[in-house]
């Protein structure tokens, strides 16, 4: 027996609904199919289900970072939401989207639902987050967000893994750390407020020290040189 029905039943208003045409339209046609694509694991009675990002990338042939952009941009529409779990993310679908689920369309439910516009939600995004989600919306890869990750301070990615803020990424960017030693700190996007971070980890500034220490130290010798030819 088949874990997955062997096909995919999809509402006809998908295709002409409010909150998909709130999405620019560059990434519309994306969004569409990866939310298809979600409805293909989807629990018909809670609406959940967590496949990996990479396992949705495979199925639609869109990169990972179009999977992150995608899911966010439904999730600011109302479609659906997110949740971080350890290892992968729990995708909740609104019900109205789900062949399969028995809907309230009393006048008194139909009056309730409220469309915000999406220039008006907020989403709670931690810092690592919205570093990730600048490397994403960039065309980042794994490689790319790994890369960027493991230049920030260890206590910070520490402090993450314990708050249990994105620990995949952070563990994989300490291990890079570990790899290559430590880096020069990046320039984070815009809103990103980290905690102040330590002037002395910054590797132009140790370079920067090294310099102007080994210029002094060239300036003593030449003194001393000078004065011992005097002498003679």
């Amino acid at each position: 027996m088949h874990k997955y029905l062997p096909h995919i039943r999809i509402p006809f208003k998908l295709f002409d609904d409010e909150r998909i045409r709130r999405i620019p339209k560059k990434h519309r046609a994306s969004s569409l199919l990866i939310l298809i694509a979600l409805l293909k694991f989807v629990n018909s009675q809670s609406g959940q289900c967590y496949p990996r990002r990479s396992t949705i990338s495979g199925m639609v042939g869109l990169s990972r970072s179009t999977v992150y952009r995608c899911t966010d941009l439904l999730q600011r529409v109302g479609v659906l939401t997110k949740k971080r779990l350890k290892s992968t993310v729990l995708y909740t679908v609104r019900s109205e989207y789900l062949v399969n689920k028995k809907h309230d369309v009393s006048p008194r439910s139909l009056s309730s639902v409220m469309v915000i516009p999406i220039s008006r939600t907020t989403i709670n995004l931690t810092n690592i987050d919205k570093l990730i989600k600048d490397c994403a919306d960039k065309g980042g890869d794994k490689n790319v967000i790994i890369d960027k990750l493991s230049t920030l301070p260890r206590h910070t990615l520490t402090k993450a893994i314990q708050e249990k803020d994105n620990p995949y990424y952070c563990n994989l960017a300490l291990s890079e750390q570990d790899r290559k030693g430590n880096g020069a700190l990046v320039d984070l996007p815009k809103g990103i407020e980290l905690e102040k971070l330590r002037k002395k980890t910054n590797f132009a500034y140790q370079r920067a020290v090294y310099k102007n220490k080994r210029n002094n130290d060239r300036k003593i010798k030449s003194k001393d040189l000078l004065r011992s030819d005097s002498k003679d």
